[in-house]
């Protein structure tokens, strides 16, 4: 076993980190992350930062490795200031990478009436998934609903039911849940309902799930909603077209709904997703 698993593994089985109750896929995620470590973290910060410039181009990417070192360093009680200074210096590079991505999508991105468009087209999950992206700016996490008859009082998913001339989302399970939790709304729409209805779904069936039933990971979910998106671009480019078409219109009001919606702040929406926001 490596030095880096040993030391990963004293520190996810200590009491200070078992206090944090980490969820499930953080876990996953710190684990998948020190696993992928290619050198050792107990070295000289100045080896460790060149390694880090080597290995990993992608200043997202170094950071998150960098993230790894920092934490087990620190449980180690080991020196890491040269590293919370280079972590500090990378944010600009960063915010750099995330400018240039935002010029891209403004050249190559259709336009929303674009995605309007098509939408009046599909039918079946793949309306399902683009009405619920286009009208709501959902993440691909949010519309992994569960069809129930009732929603129950403890809400650990995302479960959609049939109400009275209409279809109710109680939204649980999502990036920003901690800090806002439930999120609740209401779907009148004649065609969403009759789309909906065509699923059959039973108790406790998925929206989006396995033909012989149950719930698909998460790698497998994203990829099967990236397929049925609208030209496969994804939640994320569906909400940047969003945004720019609001934005072109000075629809502040409709921004703010869908800061709602979407469970994230107006400053990060204009941060984030606002593709003129690359100068």
């Amino acid at each position: 076993m490596k030095n880096i698993e040993i030391i990963f593994n004293e520190w996810l089985n200590s009491d200070e980190t078992k206090n944090k109750n980490l969820s499930e896929m953080s876990i996953k995620n710190y684990t998948r992350t020190a696993n992928n470590l290619s050198f050792g973290i107990l070295n000289a910060q100045s080896t460790i930062i060149k390694k880090l410039k080597e290995n990993y181009e992608n200043p997202n990417t170094r950071s998150s490795y960098l993230n790894m070192v920092i934490m087990l360093r620190k449980y180690k009680d080991k020196d890491i200031d040269k590293l919370i200074r280079y972590r500090n210096e990378m944010k600009n590079e960063i915010e750099k990478l995330r400018k240039e991505k935002l010029e891209v999508s403004k050249e190559v991105l259709p336009t929303l009436e674009h995605l309007d468009t098509n939408l009046e087209h599909l039918e079946g999950l793949k309306y399902l998934i683009n009405y619920l992206f286009i009208n709501y700016g959902f993440r691909n996490k949010d519309i992994n609903l569960k069809y129930v008859n009732e929603i129950p009082e403890e809400k650990t998913e995302n479960y959609i039911v049939e109400i009275n001339k209409g279809i109710k989302l109680s939204i649980n399970d999502y990036k920003t849940g901690k800090q806002y939790g439930e999120k609740v709304f209401f779907i009148r729409n004649p065609k969403f309902m009759k789309e909906f209805r065509k699923r059959q779904l039973k108790e406790g069936d998925y929206l989006i799930g396995k033909p012989q039933g149950g719930k698909y990971s998460i790698s497998n979910f994203n990829d099967i909603v990236l397929k049925y998106s609208i030209d496969q671009l994804g939640e994320t480019n569906i909400f940047k077209i969003l945004m720019k078409d609001l934005i072109d219109k000075k629809n502040y009001k409709r921004i703010e709904e869908l800061s709602i919606s979407r469970g994230t702040s107006m400053d990060t929406l204009i941060r984030s997703y606002n593709v003129y926001n690359s100068i």
